[in-house]
């Protein structure tokens, strides 16, 4: 302490000391990931799936750390997009396959002569 009269100063914080906080309000109900969507696409079709859980990962984490609603509901239907993709592609190749191997097994291998 000092003497009777004197001021002493407290150091006062500069703008480069203060620190800023934003507060995040999400209005309305979270956005659908389509994590799970995403998954089952990926072990469907590895390629186009592995973009859906990508984006499907990259909408949850817009939404859980950052409390970007807007980002997050696009990259949530962009994954939704690769994984209807992925789910088709699957399909188209699964049913080619099969109508592959009836044609093999049904048409081709019993017209061939075994003598």
């Amino acid at each position: 302490m000092g003497v009777a009269g004197e001021v002493q100063y407290q150091p006062y914080p500069g703008p480069q000391d203060q620190v800023q906080v934003q507060q995040v309000i999400v209005t309305g109900p979270a956005p659908r990931t389509n994590v799970i969507l995403s998954w089952i696409s990926c072990i469907c079709c590895f390629p186009i799936g592995l973009v859906a859980v990508v984006k499907a990962h990259d909408a949850d984490r817009r939404l859980m750390y950052r409390g970007d609603l807007d980002g997050a509901r696009r990259s949530a239907e962009v994954a939704k997009y690769f994984a209807i993709a992925a789910l088709v592609v699957a399909g188209i190749i699964i049913l080619g396959g099969t109508g592959f191997l009836i044609f093999l097994f049904g048409f081709l291998l019993p017209s061939i002569d075994p003598s």
